[in-house]
């Protein structure tokens, strides 16, 4: 074999390992679980994608909260979320104003690394806070 023989052949076999050693390297996850997504995530939702986020967030809240206070069974939760929905639920605004004010904070780019549930707290707590000064 000549020289330039091997060097085509070992050519070869690095192209080959380059092109299927790129398969071996670590992607960032195209569909992260759902507790994990970020403001990364968020910029690339669909607005659709946005709304039906949230809807989720909020029915798993309103949810959650029943489940907390006691709801044990169908007819006992359709009841407490009825309760909660004329009383208050922890998350009470509607989407459209999550959906805006989660906007507005995953603007900041220092902010985008946080995850979306992170940010949609935060955006209650301040909603809440500018709601209770509103109302003195």
């Amino acid at each position: 074999m000549t020289s330039l023989g091997i060097k085509a052949g070992w050519t070869a076999v690095l192209l080959a390992t380059g092109f299927l050693g790129g398969y071996a390297v670590p992607r960032a996850d195209p569909d992260p679980h759902w507790i994990a997504a970020t403001g990364a995530e968020w910029r690339r939702f669909s607005p659709e994608a946005r709304q039906a986020y949230l809807s989720g967030f909020l029915s798993g809240g309103a949810l959650g909260q029943a489940l907390d206070a006691g709801a044990n069974d169908s007819a006992s939760l359709a009841l407490t979320v009825d309760s909660l929905r004329k009383s208050g639920f922890r998350f009470p605004f509607g989407v459209n104003v999550y959906l805006a004010r989660t906007d507005d904070f995953y603007w900041w780019e220092n902010h985008r690394p946080l995850p979306l549930w992170h940010a949609i707290w935060e955006v209650n707590n301040d909603l809440n806070r500018l709601t209770q000064h509103d109302s003195r």
